[in-house]
This record gives structure tokens, sequence and C-alpha cells, in this order.
């Protein structure tokens, strides 16, 4: 069984150009981190799809003006949208409801309510840069990444 890529939270701080004091305070606020039992003096270790979120987060918090506070009434469901796996033909795109604070994909022809949509790409571009992963060559992959037998 092959271990998945750890990411430390320096590494977080690197790929995205923020303070470790930035990571704490969205770790102590945002679920499903600030549910996770944590030991004195032992690094938190993260993956890439952590990575995914925070850096939507980011995008959240800085580019869009959404309060910390704010995202933590739908960070589970966001940390659940980011993570799950996407179909080869959909869009890269999720949609936070306003009305029921909940983030799904986005499928335009379902939307039927006030929210804000979220371009998942720069996000995605920003950590396969940080992890060394060009898009171009996922994108030239006639399948795409899939599991085979």
């Amino acid at each position: 069984m092959s271990q998945g890529i750890k990411i430390t939270t320096k590494d977080i701080c690197t790929a995205l150009d923020i303070g470790r004091h930035q990571i704490r305070t969205w770790a102590e606020t945002l679920a499903p981190y600030s549910s996770r039992a944590t030991r004195e003096r032992s690094a938190n270790r993260y993956d890439s799809g952590d990575l995914l979120f925070f850096a939507v987060v980011k995008y959240l918090h800085e580019s869009l003006g959404v309060s910390i506070p704010f995202i933590s009434g739908f960070s589970e469901s966001l940390y659940a949208c980011v993570r799950e796996p996407q179909d080869p033909g959909s869009t890269p795109f999720i949609f936070i409801s306003a009305e029921n604070r909940k983030c799904i994909r986005l499928v335009p022809e379902e939307v039927s309510q006030q929210g804000i949509v979220v371009d998942l790409q720069p996000a995605q571009a920003q950590v396969y840069k940080f992890l060394g992963i060009s898009t171009q060559q996922q994108a030239q992959l006639q399948l795409g990444l899939i599991k085979v037998n």
C-alpha cells in the first residue's frame, strides 16, 4: 500500500505564501480541522487535498473578502466538495449556497438560488505547481488520471 504525499504546515505556508498564524487560525476555526484531536509538541500533517482546501479558503478570504467565521459555517461541506473525485466532463466550479451554506459541484442548470461560484482551477494550478505536477501533462492524457485494474 502506498503512502500519500505528506505536507507540513511549513509546506502549506510556502505554497500559499501565508503565515503560520493564518494556518493555525484556520485549523482552529474551520471544520474538520477544528474537531481533530491534537497532541502537544506534535506537528500537524496534511495531504494535497488539504492544500487544495486551504488554497480555496485563501481565495475566498483574500480575493472575495469572505470572513473566516462565515467560511466556518460551510467549511465541512467545502472540504468534502474540493476533495471529492471529479467526473472527466465536469466543470471546475463549485457553488456555495447563500441560503443553506452548503457547497456542491456546480451544475449550471440546477442553480436556483443566490450564492458564490468559485473556479477551482487557479487553486488547483497553485497546488500542482507546488507539487511539481504539470497541468499540461495531465491534459494530454487521453483518459485523464483514472484507476486501472
